[in-house]
Order: structure tokens, then sequence, then C-alpha cells
């Protein structure tokens, strides 16, 4: 994991709507790349009723999440406006089975019914986001991303941080929501 000091970035409020008009396909404030298969991780906290929140990047550069309202997919600046302010948003990108795990994201979004803590992993249309990026890599062929032996017919929680977590992951940079700094 990379030390959290070297890769910080804040991004203020008030540049989501110039990232979302330049339809930039780089990570705010970074030099890096939007893959698909990258795993955007929210910290606990308000916004993600302090149990954090996953959402991954599909292959036309959306991002794919369960969410209370439903399977959403969409722009990253709209995503990162569904944070509050002061929220980080850690970056990851998985070491293998990325681009399968993005084709079955965009593929199966539709598929989830209603946001609910389920833990019958193997069910689609009751969903929560960390389950979703779980089955992600389980339906596409890599396993259990979380490395705890959790199998498709377990009922089991996968916590947002469980996903954070993975061995599989590589840290790529920490993202920090600031309010915007008033003029004058």
């Amino acid at each position: 994991m990379l030390p959290y000091s070297n890769r910080s970035i804040s991004l203020e409020y008030a540049d989501l709507s110039a990232l979302y008009i330049a339809g930039d396909k780089m990570y705010p404030g970074t030099k890096i790349a939007m893959e698909p298969g990258d795993i955007l991780y929210s910290a606990k906290g308000m916004s993600t009723f302090m149990v954090g929140h996953v959402g991954m990047v599909g292959h036309d550069q959306l991002v794919y999440h369960s969410h209370p309202k439903g399977g959403f997919y969409e722009e990253l600046a709209v995503y990162l406006s569904r944070h509050k302010f002061g929220t980080e948003l850690t970056i990851y990108r998985p070491v293998r089975g990325a681009e399968d795990a993005a084709q079955w994201v965009g593929d199966h979004i539709t598929r989830i019914k209603r946001y609910i803590f389920d833990p019958r992993l193997n069910t689609l249309a009751t969903n929560y986001c960390s389950k979703f990026i779980w089955q992600a890599f389980w339906y596409s062929g890599y396993g259990d991303v979380t490395g705890r032996k959790r199998q498709d017919k377990q009922l089991a929680w996968i916590y947002p941080m469980t996903i954070k977590q993975a061995g599989n992951l590589e840290q790529l940079a920490v993202v920090r929501l600031e309010r915007a700094r008033q003029k004058g």
C-alpha cells in the first residue's frame, strides 16, 4: 500500500462541474487514467451511513454501484457529487480480474432491484454496494476477492472495508473532497 501522504489530492466541489464538462477520463488532480475495474472506496462518514461505499469503473468509464435507490451507473463527477465535503475516496486497481469484473458489473447492474443488506451472496436483485463488487469478481471467475474463503452459496456480509483490504488491490491515490474556497 502506498503511503497516504504521497498521493493525497484535494478536490473542491467547485471543480466537479469543470470535471464533468471536460469529460476527463483521469482521476481529478492526478495523472492517473481511469481504467475498467478500478474500485473507488469511500471512507466511513455521514454520506456513506457510517459504513463506507464502493463502486467500480466500467468499460464505458462510468462508475457502477449499488445505491439505496437501485443500481446506478454514472459519470465520475456525478458519483463524486454524491459524497459530502471532507469525504476521502481511495482509488484501487485490481492486480487481476479487473477487465472481466468491469464487464460483469456493466452486464448486471440493472438486475439490482432493491438496496438491502441481504447476506445471501448469490442474490442480485437484493443487493448492496460491497456485495455487488464481490459478486463481480466471483462470477467473472476470480473467486473471493476478499481472500476470506467466501462462496456464493454462503450467508455472509461483505463490508466496504473488506473490499478495501483485499490483497488483490493496489492503492493508486486518495482524493479528498473539500468545500469550495470563498473568493474575496
